[in-house]
């Protein structure tokens, strides 16, 4: 419109210069002008029309966009305005008209679709990367409390470290004071314990004394009744003191203790006794075995089956430690009177004994029997061809060194000295 000649004095429309876009002047280019004179009819359009002569309706005011065929019979988009123009002279009416091919615009939709389908894609994927990131440093505080958790449940720590964010901080403090007053609840609990059978063993240790002086005075009968009872008071006494000592565990708490070391530290000792000194120990202990179970229980466990062995054996204590599938199994018999097979299964139950024979009260293997069901054993008798009786435990491995040093465990260290 800009170019439109005011001036011309013909009936033909007249441009004052060229558009600047060189495709007007290129033949079915895709971009294409009109102008027409609506008095005249006379019409100038862009070489790129070639021969071909753009129709619309006149009559049509003001601006609007049609579609219009070209000069290729492609399908054109057109904008057509009816404009009008006052001179000195006259007032002159074109209709002015811009084309271009709709394959231009159909591609350039096309080529900018095709640009947002790779610009979505790529900041999707984007997004996607940087939200599974983000979840995954925001929740490695929380895989840091669940090793130190699991180093609780090993044994190797006492506590959570606070070296956490602000947002985890809360739920170590709980943690911290849970495990804090779960230890506290146990010490107290073994504590009044140890005080209470202090405190009995003095008055027991008056009756003693009152059985003595009886005993002294001829009332055998009151006396020895009196010493029974102060002696049997002794041992449960003792042996609910060695039960709150031993080690209570969750399910999935492992532990490591070497079972050759254990049991040899054990034999030597009663080796020296006055039992162990007549006797001959066999031993079969060629295969190197950890098992899953605390040192000192496992210290205090063989102890007691080997203290039995010597105590009932006439000359020969046999021990033997082999390894079946994930489990350790000791074998300790003995050459003694051995046990009715009636009572076998009920060896070691609390408060039952079948030979009174023998100084005693048969607590020990009932304690024996209370470490094996903590620490997932089994433990079984059975009389030997000889005579004598064969006590079975059976122990689950501690995990091999390779595997504990991926889970992070560590091995409690048992001196054999």
């Amino acid at each position: 419109m800009a170019l439109v000649d005011l001036d011309v004095t013909g009936a033909v429309p007249r441009l004052s210069g060229r558009l600047p876009d060189p495709r007007y002047d290129t033949p079915h280019s895709g971009l294409y002008w009109q102008v027409r004179d609506l008095d005249s009819q006379r019409t100038i359009r862009s070489r790129s029309l070639w021969d071909r002569i753009l129709d619309t309706d006149p009559k049509l005011e003001g601006q609007r966009f049609s579609t219009m065929t070209g000069p290729a019979g492609q399908s054109l988009i057109a904008l057509s305005l009816n404009a009008n123009f006052k001179t000195n002279q006259q007032n002159k009416r074109y209709q002015i008209i811009v084309a271009q091919d709709r394959s231009i615009l159909d591609d350039s939709i096309k080529d900018f679709a095709w640009s947002m389908v790779i610009a979505l894609l790529v900041l999707g994927g984007a997004l996607v990367v940087i939200a599974v990131l983000q979840v995954h440093f925001g929740l490695l505080p929380f895989k840091k409390l669940r090793q130190d958790v699991e180093s609780i449940r090993k044994g190797t720590a006492s506590s959570v470290e606070r070296s956490y964010p602000a947002e985890v901080v809360p739920l170590v403090v709980e943690v911290n004071e849970l495990l804090a007053l779960q230890q506290k609840s146990i010490e107290f609990a073994r504590s009044r314990a140890a005080d209470l059978a202090h405190g009995l063993k003095t008055p027991l240790s008056v009756i003693g004394t009152i059985a003595h002086e009886l005993e002294v005075r001829g009332d055998h009968h009151h006396a020895a009744a009196i010493a029974n009872l102060a002696d049997e008071m002794h041992e449960r006494i003792d042996y609910q003191l060695r039960l709150s000592r031993l080690r209570h565990r969750a399910r999935l708490h492992m532990l490591r203790a070497p079972l050759n070391p254990v049991t040899t530290r054990a034999m030597l000792v009663l080796q020296k006794t006055k039992e162990g000194e007549r006797l001959e120990w066999l031993t079969d202990l060629n295969d190197e075995l950890d098992v899953d179970i605390d040192a000192n229980d496992l210290i205090e466990l063989v102890g007691i089956v080997l203290e039995n062995a010597a105590k009932w054996a006439k000359s020969t204590v046999s021990v033997q430690i082999r390894k079946d599938g994930d489990v350790a199994e000791l074998r300790i018999s003995d050459d003694g009177p051995g046990i009715d097979q009636s009572n076998l299964k009920l060896v070691g139950v609390r408060g039952r004994r079948f030979d009174e024979s023998a100084p005693g009260s048969g607590l020990g293997l009932a304690i024996a029997r209370e470490i094996v069901a903590l620490n997932n054993g089994s433990m079984s008798f059975q009389n030997t061809s000889s005579g004598g009786t064969l006590v079975i435990l059976r122990l689950p491995l501690a995990l091999a060194r390779n595997d504990a040093e991926s889970e992070g465990s560590s091995r409690p260290v048992v001196s054999t000295s």
